[in-house]
């Protein structure tokens, strides 16, 4: 018999602030249309699609009551009602009904929305970091303890909301123009106003993607940017008319075999230190052949052409030659680790 699944969305009728112009465009639907159709060449499944959190309460007290599905794959790392604040709200509503999910759990979303936190605990086990200064409430920037240039972000919130080509700063002055633009940003969506200032690293941005539970596949993948800033904006990400938006590809890492093993040795404690479950990415940028870790990412994109799923692919796949067998196994494995862990916990 085959298992009945629930995939939990982004709500595509409401406003997401990360995404260009603050909704879901064709390229976004475009997205799910290809998950669905990857998700379609898996046998002994069969799945229902989930998007209208209006709705959704409802959705998982019947799913609950019913015994409707065999279990939910998560796969909303919009934030429930595209708020990415609350985007532990959705795994807290499944586990009052006691439902099983893929994916993290409330406290290590929680743990990891926050940028300076994750750090900090990397710090605390002898993982590098790069340094940074958190600017809190409506505090202005002064001095920085390290060097210019440094990098301007969001502490909470992914999808490199609020990140474009001034992120990079190279004085007071334009840091604290910076910090005040980030701030309005964050303001306009009721989001969190922490800023945070980071060390510039010029180095190879590296991503660690993980799938497994007890025994971790662990693949890496480097960024090769094709601009000087050498880092992804929103526009990079989501502005289908930026001229950065091709201009971001993926290579195998050409970085010591050492540096790896060690990229793979922090990642599985990190992994495992702030209780990931399933998948997540760790993202790192090099500087003199030391990895230092940027953030970890728990609920990572599951797009076809996002991190996780280039790296597992990398080799043998490509934006111009997308493969859907490749990336429906790249989902396949993510529903039999889970299906593992469920099978554990019973």
């Amino acid at each position: 018999m085959a298992k009945k699944i629930c995939v939990i969305l982004g709500d595509t009728s409401l406003p997401d602030p990360v995404k260009h112009n603050g909704k879901f465009n064709p390229e976004d639907i475009e997205v799910i249309e290809r998950l669905k159709s990857a998700l379609a060449l898996l046998d002994g499944y069969e799945f229902d699609y989930f998007s209208d959190h209006k709705l959704l309460e409802e959705k998982v007290k019947v799913a609950s009551e019913k015994g409707s599905y065999d279990y939910f794959l998560n796969l909303c790392d919009e934030g429930f009602q595209n708020r990415p604040e609350m985007e532990a709200n959705i795994p807290m509503l499944l586990e009052l009904h006691n439902l099983p999910y893929t994916g993290a759990a409330p406290g290590c979303l929680n743990i990891c929305y926050d940028k300076h936190a994750v750090k900090a605990i990397a710090k605390s086990a002898g993982i590098p970091a790069s340094k940074d200064v958190l600017i809190s409430g409506e505090d202005e920037a002064e001095a920085l303890p390290f060097e210019f240039p440094a990098f301007v972000k969001p502490n909470h919130g992914d999808g490199s909301f609020a990140i474009d080509k001034n992120s990079l700063v190279h004085n007071i002055e334009q840091l604290r123009v910076q910090v005040k633009t980030i701030r309005e940003r964050l303001k306009q969506t009721n989001a969190k106003t922490d800023i945070l200032v980071e060390e510039y690293l010029s180095g190879e941005e590296i991503t660690a993607a993980v799938i497994g539970n007890g025994e971790l596949d662990i693949r890496l993948l480097q960024e090769n940017f094709g601009c000087d800033t050498r880092f992804s904006s929103s526009d990079t990400k989501w502005n289908p008319n930026s001229d950065s938006w091709t201009l971001t590809t993926s290579i195998a890492p050409t970085i010591p075999d050492k540096t790896k093993e060690e990229i793979i040795r922090y990642s599985k404690y990190l992994f495992k230190r702030l209780e990931c479950r399933d998948y997540a990415r760790f993202d790192f940028r090099m500087d003199k052949n030391v990895p230092y870790l940027l953030e970890a990412n728990p609920n990572c994109g599951w797009c076809w052409d996002g991190h996780l799923a280039r790296a597992f692919l990398l080799g043998s796949y490509s934006l111009d030659s997308f493969s859907l067998e490749g990336y429906s196994s790249v989902l396949e494995k993510i529903l039999t680790t889970a299906e593992k862990r469920f099978g554990r916990e019973v």
